[in-house]
Formats: C-alpha cells, sequence, structure tokens
C-alpha cells in the first residue's frame, strides 16, 4: 500500500469516528429537535463528502476536488457541535458552522479541474472564505444563543456581553453578502457550463442540477431570515437545502465518473481523427512514393538509351574509324611508310577523341573527381565548365556520405545545367552548408525566371533523387527575377 493510499484509510477512518461522535452529541443534545433528522442530515452529507472526496482523491491524486470534498465532509461535523451541552464544544461548532460553504463554493467554481484559472473564481473563493470565516468568528464574538431563538443552548463561551446589537448587525451583514455571493456562484458555474465541450458538459451537468437547487433553496432561506419570516418556514426551507446538499457529494462523484467516460470518449475521437489524417498522409506517400517509382525506372530507361546513343554515335563511330585506319596501315606498311604514319596520326586523332567522348560520358554517369576529391573540387569543375560565370560561395567542409554528395553534385550539375541552355543569365551563384542535420543547398542565377518543374523531366528526376534521401528540392522562378533552386537533404 503507498503513502498516500495509507493516509487516506487514516482519514477515512477518521471521518467514521467523527461521524460516530457527531451522532453521540445530537443524540444526547438537550436542545436539538429533531434528533433523528438532524442526525440522518448530518451524516450523510458528512459520510458522502468524506466517502467521495477520499474516492476522487486516490482517483485523481493531482486534483484538488478530492482534497476539498473530503474537507467539506469533515468541517460538516461542526454542525454537530452545535449540539453539545457543553458551553466551549457548542462555540466551537457556532465558529465553524459555515465553513463548509465557502469550501463548497471553491468546489463549484473549480469543477472538475479543482483549478482556479480566473479573477471572478479567485475572488468569489477569497469572499466565501471572509464571509464564513472572518465576518462568522465576528458573529460570534457578540451572539447570544438565546437572542437567536436557540432556546435551550449552552451560553457563548466566547461572547463579549452588552453588544448583542453589534452581533445582529454582523448576522445581517453576513446574509446580505451571502445572498449575492450565492447567485454569483450558480451563475459562474452555469455560464461556464455553457462554454464547456460535450464531456465537460457531462459532468458538470449533475453538480449544476443538485448544487443549483441547493443554494436555491439556501438562498430563499436566507432571503425569508433577512425579511423576518416565519420561523416555521424558514426551518422547513433550510431543512430543504441541507437534503439537497446530502445529495451533493454523490452528484460530485457521478460527475467525476462522467467526466472520466467524456475525457476517454474525446481522446478517442482525437485519436480516429489523427488515425483518418495519417492514413490519408499515408496513403499520399504510397502515391507519391508509387509514381517517383515509375519515374525513376523510366529515368533509368531514358538514360541508357543516352547512354547507348552517345557511345554509338559518339565514341563507337570513333573506334569503328580507328579500326578500319589500323586496317589500312597494315596494308600500306611496306608498301607505302609515309601513307601509313599519316593514317596512324589520323588514328591516333580518331583514339584522343574517343577517349574524350569516354570520360565526359562516365563524368555525367559519376564523376571521378566527386569520388577521389570530393565535393569542393567537383563543384570546381563544373563551374569551370560553365559558359555561364559561376561563383562558389560555400562548401562544407569535410566529407558526407556518398549518396548525400552524389545527389548534391547532380543537384547543382542540372540547375546550372538549366541556367545554362535556358536562363540566359549573365551569372550564377552556388551556395552548400551543413546545418541542424541536413546539407543545405542553394543555386541562383540572374536570368529570365519562368521554370517549370513540371514541363521536363530534368528537375522532376532531381526531385525523385532528392526524395529518396528523405530530403525536399524547391525553384522559385518569378518571371523576370530569375531561378532560385534549393535543396535541403538530411545528413547526420
Amino acid at each position: 500500500m503507498t503513502g498516500l493510499r495509507r493516509a487516506l484509510l487514516a482519514l477515512g477512518i477518521a471521518a467514521f469516528v467523527l461521524g460516530l461522535a457527531s451522532l453521540a452529541l445530537i443524540l444526547t443534545s438537550d436542545h436539538t429537535s429533531p434528533r433523528g433528522l438532524a442526525a440522518a442530515l448530518i451524516l450523510v452529507s458528512g459520510w458522502g463528502f468524506a466517502g467521495t472526496g477520499l474516492y476522487a482523491w486516490d482517483r485523481r491524486p493531482t486534483s484538488a476536488t478530492g482534497p476539498l470534498m473530503t474537507a467539506i465532509g469533515f468541517t460538516w461535523f461542526f454542525r454537530a457541535l452545535e449540539s453539545s451541552n457543553s458551553s466551549v464544544v457548542f462555540t466551537i461548532g457556532a465558529l465553524g458552522l459555515t465553513v463548509p460553504f465557502a469550501i463548497l463554493i471553491h468546489l463549484l467554481v473549480t469543477f472538475p479541474s479543482g483549478r482556479l484559472e480566473t479573477r471572478v473564481q479567485r475572488l468569489l473563493v477569497a469572499v466565501g472564505y471572509f464571509v464564513t470565516i472572518v465576518m462568522q468568528a465576528a458573529w460570534v464574538l457578540f451572539a447570544d444563543p438565546a437572542r437567536e431563538g436557540c432556546d435551550g443552548c449552552p451560553n457563548n463561551a466566547l461572547q463579549i456581553g452588552g453588544h448583542e446589537g453589534l452581533g445582529e448587525a454582523i448576522g445581517s451583514a453576513q446574509g446580505l453578502i451571502a445572498i449575492p455571493l450565492i447567485a454569483a456562484t450558480v451563475v459562474v458555474v452555469f455560464r461556464r457550463w455553457r462554454r464547456s465541450s460535450p464531456a465537460e458538459r457531462l459532468a458538470l451537468a449533475p453538480v449544476l442540477a443538485t448544487g443549483g437547487i441547493a443554494f436555491l433553496l439556501l438562498l430563499i432561506q436566507l432571503i425569508v431570515s433577512q425579511a423576518g419570516g416565519s420561523d416555521a418556514a424558514e426551518l422547513v426551507v433550510f431543512v430543504a437545502a441541507i437534503a439537497a446538499f446530502a445529495c451533493l457529494p454523490f452528484a460530485f462523484l457521478l460527475g467525476l465518473l462522467r467526466s472520466r467516460i467524456g475525457r476517454d470518449e474525446e481522446v478517442r475521437t482525437q485519436l480516429t481523427a489523427e488515425n483518418e489524417q495519417l492514413t490519408a498522409e499515408l496513403r499520399a506517400k504510397v502515391e507519391e512514393l508509387r509514381a517517383s517509382r515509375a519515374r525513376i525506372v523510366e529515368a533509368g530507361y531514358a538514360e541508357r538509351r543516352r547512354v547507348e546513343r552517345d557511345l554509338h554515335d559518339g565514341a563507337q563511330q570513333h573506334l569503328v574509324a580507328l579500326t578500319m585506319s589500323l586496317r589500312l596501315v597494315r596494308g600500306r606498311l611496306e608498301s607505302d611508310p609515309e601513307a601509313a604514319a599519316e593514317l596512324l596520326d589520323e588514328a591516333m586523332g580518331d583514339l584522343d577523341e574517343a577517349t574524350r567522348e569516354l570520360r565526359e560520358l562516365a563524368r555525367g554517369i559519376h564523376p571521378a573527381v566527386l569520388t577521389d576529391r570530393g565535393l569542393e573540387a567537383a563543384l570546381g569543375g563544373l563551374a569551370d565548365r560553365s559558359p555561364v560565370p559561376v561563383e562558389i560561395l560555400e562548401t562544407p567542409e569535410g566529407r558526407m556520405p556518398a549518396p548525400v554528395e552524389s545527389a548534391t553534385y547532380f543537384v547543382i550539375a542540372e540547375a546550372l545545367t538549366n541556367v545554362a541552355r535556358y536562363a540566359k543569365a549573365e551569372a550564377a551563384t552556388v551556395r552548400v552548408a551543413r546545418a541542424n542535420g541536413a546539407v543545405e543547398i542553394e543555386v541562383r542565377d540572374d536570368g529570365v525566371g519562368g521554370a517549370d518543374p513540371t514541363t521536363g523531366t530534368g528537375l522532376r528526376g532531381l526531385e525523385d533523387r532528392v526524395a529518396a534521401l528523405e530530403g525536399t528540392l524547391l525553384i522559385a522562378s518569378p518571371t523576370g527575377e530569375g531561378t532560385t533552386v534549393t535543396a535541403r537533404i538530411p545528413c547526420a
């Protein structure tokens, strides 16, 4: 058993003992009537609030609701002390008689969270405690039980004689303040109920209904008392109000249970919406993945056809010509050495041209300089070969993972190719930096703008290449203002 459970068990035992002591005081009282009704109302209210409060405290230990309900239960037994035949005990009962109503106001305006969240709530609670503690203590100092209509009651042990009128004035002031206080409490709770979510309304409904009835009856009793109505009418309304208060702890318990059910329902409804959103996002991702995979396959086919075409139209033709030249050389070595030498020179030219074209072709597939010397050297080569002046503003220090370096290189290479072909630019800049676990790429030109990535396969292929590394590619190209290609690729 945890420390909190042991403490709550001890409080439960204390509440049970206090209830039995209260029952003994009421049954042996010389001035309480009717004893049975008084004992029933006090025990039901005291044990009801204490029991439900301890249960709520155990279920929600971080909320003030449970402690407040428990406090109402314990302070409710002050009413039994007024049944004592002892002057001292009777006076203590009179001092704490109204405290449960202040705690009840505190509980009502903060239920079910248990937190004072607004200035109005704090004001109501502060006034409630002032009226029921400070003003009640002042009233007790000057109150005469006999003048207050309590025939047969013990003497007030704290009474300051000769100022009975002052006690009556303080009592009237208490009533005049309590009337608008109770009305304001009901209004605040009702307005909060109207602004609440369905789950909160579910919790507040039983509390608002039962508490509203109890406070309305108490309000009527106070008005009757201030208006000087008959004692019998005042007693009937007061007993009805206390009976309604006796039902309040069970209304609070029902509200707490409904609050939990409502919160669970709300959680299920958020979760459902989130699942639907995640499902939709997943479907979109899958569709994009399928489209990207199809484009990558098509790009692979296109690249293979380009390589085949370049080999056929370029290096292959030079190699065929080289083969024919070598055959001619072989036939003329003995008969015409000079012509053979000329043919050898032509063959060497064809060989050099084939070697150059193969080197260019290999650079398009994957530049050797990128593998051997890194990104800075590879970008320098791109800038040197570009017909548009290119300035490399920044490159990251050290090497990056090979897939990231390759993707970075080809993003810049394709962007610079487009600058040379379409932008009509006078200059371009390249910036590559590592920040926040990613490499950030920017290629900017001062050309005519108007680039549309949806109309060509080059930039679309780059988007797929970057997306394969969980990166993003963005193109900003307002007409007449140049083009900026930015990419961000995760890089640990």
